[in-house]
């Protein structure tokens, strides 16, 4: 086999490499935006907790 039609030029790898970046990149965004909607909704339930614990705190004084 020549040589020349099985290697890859460095401008086919550079290609690849470009394409892979792209494709992480993108994954990496949607991971972030996973985390950032799951941090939300954490600091949410966070409160509500706060809020019940303070209430139930109220309602029977023998908790405090």
């Amino acid at each position: 086999m020549d040589e020349k039609v099985t290697k890859p030029t460095i401008g086919t790898v550079l290609e690849r490499v470009a394409g892979m970046e792209e494709r992480l990149g993108v994954r990496l965004d949607r991971i972030e935006s996973v985390v950032h909607s799951t941090r939300g909704e954490m600091l949410e339930l966070r409160a509500d907790f706060r809020e019940l614990n303070i209430k139930l705190k109220e309602h029977f004084p023998e908790l405090r």
